[in-house]
Formats: C-alpha cells, sequence, structure tokens
C-alpha cells in the first residue's frame, strides 16, 4: 500500500467566513488560532499524512509548536496520522550548502515528534538521461557543483545516521538521495543501503516530467527490491506512476498540486474525476484588494472616480453567478455582467468559453465532498484566500479518491 502524504503550507480558512458580504468572522481576531485545516473540515485527512517543510519554521514558530506539545497538537492531527519532515532543499537552491547542520536536523525532528524525518540533503538542478555512460555516444559531465551537492547530501546521511546510533531518536530517519541522471540516482542509492538505511527518499524530482521519473525507477529497481529497502518520492504523486511506484517499492509520496492548481493554474483550478475546469474570475475591489484592480486604479488618471464603478461592476457580476446559481437567470444572463467586469482589465478573452463551460456544466451540483455541498457555485469563483484554498481543499479530496481507487484497482490486476 502507498501513503499518500499532504505537504503543509499554512493551508488555513476561516470557518465561518460570510461570502455574501465578503467578511470575515468577527470572532477571528480575538480568538487565538480560530481558522481550521482540511481534516478539521472534513473532520478526517483526505491523505495519509502530513508533510512539513523545515524552510517553512522560522524559530519562533518552532517555539510555538513546541509550547502545543508538538508538532500533532500543532496541526491538531490525530497521533495516527504519520507528520513527515523534510528540509526543504528547493528553498535553498541557490546556496552554496544548505543552511542547517544535521545536529540542528535531528534535534528538531526528535524534539517536535515528527514521526519521520529526512536528511539533511541538497538539490541538483540538472538532470539528463545523457550523463550516463550506456545511454549515449558522448555522456555529458557533471559539474563541479552538481557534484558538491551530490556528496554534501550523502555525507549528511551518513552523519545523521551516525546521531540516530548515538541518540536516541523519536523518529523514522529517511536517507535522501539526489542526482542528475538514473545512474547517480542508482550509486546514491546504493550508497544510503550501504550506511544502514532501509527507507530513502527520491529528492529533486518534483518539477520533473513522468519521462524522468521512469527511468531513475527502472534504474533503482532491481536494487532496492533486491535489499527490502522502502521509496519515499518528493513531490511527485501522479496516478499514472503508481503501478511503477508498486514495483519499486515505494511506500510513501507527496504533493501538493492539487490543491495548488486551485490558486495557481490558469486553466485547471476546479478538479473533477471527469474533467478539470477553470474558476470564474471576480477580483475584489474592497477588504482584500486584488492586485489586478490595485494595478488598474494606480494606472487611472482618476482612481476615486474609478474605484466605485469597478465595484459596482463587481457586486453585479456576483449576484449574477448566484442568480444563475440558483436558477433565477440564465446562462447568457449571467455572462453579461461578468464579461462586463472582466473587461475593464483587458484580460484575454480566451477565458470567457472557459468560464461558460464552468457555469454550465455546475460541476460544484455533483460533487459530494464537504466544501461543495457547503458552499455550492462560491468555490469556484477564483477571489481570495477563503474561496481559493476551499477550492484546493476539495480537489485534494477529488485526487486522494482517485488515489485510492486506483490502488485498489491495481491491487485486484492480475501479476
Amino acid at each position: 500500500m502507498i501513503s499518500f502524504f499532504l505537504p503543509d503550507s499554512d493551508d488555513l480558512v476561516d470557518p465561518t467566513f460570510n461570502y455574501s458580504l465578503d467578511q470575515y468572522s468577527p470572532n477571528r481576531n480575538t480568538t487565538e488560532r480560530f481558522d481550521v485545516y482540511l481534516h478539521q473540515i472534513f473532520n478526517e485527512p483526505q491523505c495519509d499524512g502530513i508533510l512539513v517543510t523545515k524552510s517553512n519554521i522560522s524559530n519562533p514558530l518552532i517555539e510555538r509548536i513546541t509550547d502545543d506539545g508538538g508538532i500533532h497538537n500543532y496541526l491538531r492531527l490525530d497521533e495516527q496520522y504519520p507528520i513527515m519532515g523534510d528540509c526543504g532543499t528547493f528553498q535553498y537552491i541557490g546556496e552554496e550548502k544548505p543552511p542547517y547542520s544535521c545536529e540542528e536536523i535531528f534535534n528538531y525532528y526528535n524534539d517536535l515528534g515528527f514521526d519521520d524525518g529526512l536528511s539533511l540533503d541538497h538539490v541538483i538542478v540538472d538532470f539528463s538521461l545523457d550523463y550516463d555512460e550506456d545511454r549515449t555516444l558522448i555522456p555529458r559531465q557533471a559539474s563541479d557543483d552538481m557534484k558538491s551537492r551530490f556528496q554534501i547530501t550523502l555525507d549528511n546521511a551518513g552523519r545523521m545516521k551516525e546521531l540516530e546510533q548515538e541518540r536516541a531518536a523519536s523518529f523514522k530517519l529517511i536517507g535522501c538521495a539526489q542526482g542528475w541522471s538514473p545512474g547517480s540516482y542508482h550509486h546514491a542509492v546504493g550508497q544510503l543501503i550501504e550506511m544502514g538505511y532501509d527507507y530513502i527518499a527520491i529528492g529533486g524530482v518534483a518539477k520533473s516530467p513522468n519521462e524522468v521519473i521512469w527511468p531513475i525507477l527502472d534504474c533503482i529497481r532491481e536494487t532496492v527490491v533486491s535489499a527490502g529497502v522502502k521509496l519515499h518520492l518528493l513531490g511527485v504523486a501522479r496516478l499514472e506512476l503508481l503501478e511503477a511506484y508498486c514495483q519499486t517499492n515505494v511506500v510513501s509520496c507527496d504533493s501538493s498540486s492539487s490543491l495548488m492548481k486551485a490558486f495557481k493554474s490558469k486553466t485547471d483550478n476546479y478538479q473533477t474525476p471527469a474533467k478539470n475546469y477553470t474558476a470564474v474570475r471576480i477580483p475584489p475591489v474592497r477588504g482584500g484588494i486584488s492586485p489586478k484592480v490595485r494595478k488598474l486604479l494606480k494606472s487611472s488618471q482618476c482612481p476615486e472616480t474609478l474605484e466605485p464603478k469597478l465595484y459596482a461592476l463587481e457586486q453585479a457580476a456576483l449576484e449574477a453567478i448566484r442568480q444563475y446559481a440558483s436558477r433565477q437567470i440564465s446562462l447568457e444572463e449571467a455572462m453579461g455582467p461578468l464579461i462586463t467586469y472582466e473587461d475593464q482589465f483587458g484580460d484575454d478573452q480566451k477565458y470567457y468559453p472557459l468560464f461558460k463551460q464552468t457555469l454550465k456544466d455546475r460541476p460544484w451540483e455533483n460533487c459530494p465532498c464537504k466544501i461543495c455541498q457547503e458552499l455550492g457555485v462560491e468555490v469556484i469563483i477564483l477571489r481570495g484566500n477563503n474561496r481559493n484554498r476551499r477550492r484546493g481543499f476539495h480537489n485534494t479530496f477529488v485526487f486522494y479518491q482517485q488515489f485510492k481507487d486506483k490502488l485498489s484497482a491495481l491491487k485486484k490486476k492480475p501479476a
């Protein structure tokens, strides 16, 4: 069975946000840590565990987590769901070496109550099959920087293994492998196995296409399977890779892709098992003012006149979408105010058919998740943290159901 870990990025929402007024709860500023996580909204995690990145945890936050009694209490996550820690190598990608020591990372995992912790790694910024001699007539040569990062990662893994043996560790130490080709990853995995690691994370591939992942898995498969070593794929949880994962002793993976697409993708903001939809953009004029609105007002010769006009158009667009959702007006009638408002920003009109398709299909009506059942059409409006994060929570719910269904189907598949 493969476990799906969801990376934590302070993904919190106001549990009683007022969507009709676009207002936070009046208790939010008077009640400490009032906002809630995805697993609190759904009453259970839509994942098998949480991944927490060290580079997102400041020293004051470490003190807060300690005061709360550890990372599980801080995240309000039941002990049955493991919390894995990594160092956030992409956050210090431009530095010559990691900004932490092995001792600091070891104590951080141990003191805060992590269940699993990755060794301190340093990402390698290039990858190519042409670095391996058996794949090309004229192989490329790894740079000194790549070799340095490779060795730093292995040396740190060795040092943290020593610390694990010297001290009483309360967490499972996972060795991290970095590389620039399938062969270099195979070499790193071999070295980690020699150090005594039986759980290894493949790092540096979070942004890589499947065409990069498959050759790595093919190259290391025989070694990890024969050694009985478990693998974690950092930042790569894709349905089309699960069969290869099952064949390569991959027991865990993580990804925040579905959540982040809710507000970072240009077109795939709302996911369903059948297709993805584009969120309807209605940028706010007041309160949490949109950067698009701010830019338009800044460029205006008379912003004090433009602002109330934009606000009136924004409110008309919102009202039209809500009336359409409750079947008070037609789709064409709803699109009119939406387009009128969007035209103020001079955006590419190619998005208008996408907005129309989203509204026409009414996907929120067919989703059983708690987010869609409670928010209705608000979930497909790209507008502020409380809608956008909740849409990300919906996406995570959809992905996790697909993830489990895919694994169940693979389990039933004849060998």
